[in-house]
């Protein structure tokens, strides 16, 4: 339970999500996911089968060309495929600013919707999950 109160936390003041309350009585939050051979999410989390959020660790700048696309794209699928609501792509990183510039300039080139938002934070914003 402190878990998913650690995660509440997290999405509602660090993501900035105005969920209501009776979404996060059902948290489903896995770790290590494996998308693909080279894309690990850290974390995959299912907020009331209304949210859907991705949390990847991004230290390198030159891999974001591939890999911000791909998970957008496989986001949205699975928002999609399961009639979620929204889906929120999380990039953490040591490097605040160089891999917030990046990821946003490529995340605006991206085929996405208005259902589909990216947040780029520190190591230290997660570290209670």
């Amino acid at each position: 339970m402190i878990q998913n109160e650690n995660i509440k936390t997290f999405i509602k003041q660090t993501l900035g999500c105005t969920c209501p309350d009776e979404v996060f009585q059902y948290i489903n939050c896995q770790s290590n996911i494996r998308l693909q051979d080279d894309i690990v999410l850290s974390r995959k989390i299912n907020i009331g089968n209304r949210l859907l959020i991705y949390v990847i660790e991004a230290n390198n700048p030159d891999s974001l060309k591939d890999i911000v696309p791909l998970l957008v794209s496989m986001g949205r699928n699975e928002r999609d495929s399961l009639k979620l609501n929204r889906f929120r792509l999380v990039m953490v990183t040591d490097r605040l600013d160089e891999i917030k510039q990046a990821a946003d300039t490529l995340f605006d080139t991206v085929d996405k919707d208005e259902r589909i938002h990216l947040h780029v934070i520190s190591q230290d914003d997660i570290n209670n999950l």
